[in-house]
């Protein structure tokens, strides 16, 4: 759990290594830098301090918001500690034509954190890069305030990797002569509808791939600049509509700690519930598409299941997705007269029917044969900053719900399951678990429901009193990130305020731009078959991936 403790003693290591540099802000460090001191930095902060996660970067131009220093670019490395749980803000200010040194000798995955603020700021990394989200060759960049609309470049498909071959005949060959790429688009049943993914088979097992995502692109981030905060709220929970309102309410709990603004007890009471009702949801979800790519008739039994959770949104906010329910400083509307009635029914039938289900696939032998496969070990994970259920499974305890805790997890009774291989299975048994978890959180809740209001009074106005009144509080400066655990992993907003309620910038945490860039680590080793569970057991959806 967060110690402030530990809070002041980093404060104190990094205060006297660069005094002029450091502030602190809503229980996070912050440094200032160069490109020149940003190698030191990141090397302090990874192997004497233990910020051993890179969270993300997040990139802006601040062409009509300048820096203090008039610099016109500013990227933002966030880094975790996930033993003390503290959250260090490296900013790095630059100008255009300055070079910026790449952290991915240090951190794995930032290759890709990189490439996106290359495509969309024309950042200049000291290492190659790859087209990501936007097709080669294309020379406008959005996040650009001085951006203009140009002319789509065409974008020729890409050939397969050549193999190589020994040009001695006379010597044994190399074992790559035997390798055989294949190709799965969007559309290939491997891919789930998601990506297009290069697979390498020795011929058998899986050797080697690489994914290529952007075919969902819709550029969500450039839209929210252009739309208040309030209206924010609205669009972000597109994100994932199987997990709604998980990002509504991230967004708003972002707004609440940079306007201060206390949240309601039974408001809070409401938020645990809806959360835990979408982490169930989503579980639901996987469990029944890793019983579909495996064939298993028990996929439909866990739809069954999720409808009954769909039917109690239905009941509480009148759309089976939870969307809707989101407002800064509380919640839309109260808990309906008999819900908490209709819940305790839910959830003794998902208990009882759960457990069923559960014990019917374990009769069948080839279940687990099916999914234990290409175990996946803690480091990797930690490697390539995965976190929730796939974090989990491969033996890392660590779940935001416990380590910050947020409204009152902290009074809340409930165990965090860990799995050993961090394989298929593994992940299986995590979801399942946690199901029962998420059961037994609403459970307490409901038996300790607070009284009171569902919403701060300050902030219970209608949309254009409460605009009128957000632009009468204090302007928030500077950067500020606030996530909570979503059913995948962490997820939250890096948000730079502006004029007139609406965001400088916005930068989305999703967990499955992680799990799907380190998809390639997840699948060595097995067969063709084995792609669609593996794949399945992650998780992965389209619209985190975007930007």
């Amino acid at each position: 759990m967060f110690n402030w403790k530990e809070f002041e003693k980093n404060k104190n290591i990094l205060t006297h290594v660069g005094q002029e540099y450091y502030r602190e802000d809503l229980g996070q460090h912050h440094i200032e830098l160069r490109p020149k001191d940003l190698l030191k930095w990141i090397e302090l902060a990874k192997e004497d301090l233990g910020y051993l996660t890179l969270v993300d970067i997040a990139g802006v131009d601040r062409l009509l918001n300048p820096h203090k220093d008039s610099y016109r670019f500013e990227l933002v490395y966030h880094l975790l500690n996930m033993g003390t749980h503290q959250r260090l803000n490296l900013h790095l200010h630059f100008n255009a034509g300055e070079i910026v040194p790449s952290v991915s000798r240090f951190f794995t995955h930032a290759s890709w954190m990189e490439c996106e603020q290359k495509e969309m700021l024309n950042i200049e990394f000291d290492q190659k890069l790859h087209s990501l989200l936007l097709p080669k060759g294309q020379e406008v960049y959005p996040f650009r305030k001085d951006a203009k609309a140009g002319q789509w470049p065409v974008e020729l498909p890409d050939e397969l990797p050549t193999l190589r071959k020994n040009p001695n005949k006379s010597e044994t060959p190399y074992p790559e002569e035997s390798y055989q790429w294949q190709k799965f688009g969007t559309l290939s049943p491997e891919t789930l509808g998601n990506f297009e993914w290069d697979v390498c088979f020795n011929p058998n097992e899986v050797v080697q791939s690489q994914v290529k995502i952007g075919y969902h692109h819709q550029g969500l981030e450039k839209l929210l600049e252009e739309k208040d905060w309030l209206q924010v709220i609205q669009l972000v929970d597109k994100i994932h509509l199987g997990a709604a309102p998980t990002y509504s309410l991230a967004w708003v709990r972002t707004l609440e700690d940079i306007l201060r603004v206390k949240l309601p007890e039974r408001a809070q009471a409401i938020r645990i519930v809806v959360l835990e009702l979408a982490r169930i949801v989503e579980h639901l979800t996987v469990l029944s598409e890793i019983c579909t790519t495996t064939g298993h008739e028990e996929a439909v039994l866990f739809l069954d299941a999720r409808e009954k959770v769909y039917e109690l949104f239905e009941k509480y906010c009148g759309h089976r997705q939870g969307l809707g329910i989101a407002r800064i400083g509380g919640v839309r509307e109260d808990l309906p007269h008999g819900w908490i009635v209709e819940y305790q029914t839910v959830a003794d039938i998902l208990h009882k029917n759960l457990n069923l289900i559960n014990k019917s696939l374990m009769a069948k032998r080839n279940f687990r044969s099916q999914i234990d496969h290409a175990p996946v070990a803690a480091q990797t994970v930690l490697q390539w900053g995965i976190s929730g259920p796939t974090m989990r499974a491969s033996g890392l305890n660590f779940d935001l719900r416990k380590s910050q805790p947020f409204y009152f997890y902290q009074d809340i009774d409930f165990d965090v399951p860990v799995g050993i291989h961090g394989t298929s299975y593994d992940r299986y048994l995590i979801r399942f678990e946690e199901i029962h978890q998420s059961l037994r959180i609403i459970t307490q809740v409901m038996d300790n429901l607070p009284l009171g209001e569902t919403i701060n009074s300050v902030m219970n106005l209608n949309y254009i009193e409460l605009k009128e009144f957000l632009k009468t509080l204090p302007s928030a400066e500077g950067w500020h990130y606030s996530c909570l655990e979503s059913p995948n992993g962490e997820a939250g907003f890096f948000l730079l305020p502006g004029k007139d309620l609406r965001p400088y910038r916005v930068k989305m945490k999703t967990p499955s731009f992680s799990l799907v860039q380190a998809l390639p680590q997840f699948v060595l080793g097995l067969k063709q078959d084995q792609l669609r569970s593996n794949l399945a057991s992650l998780g992965i959806r389209r619209f985190e991936m975007d930007r």
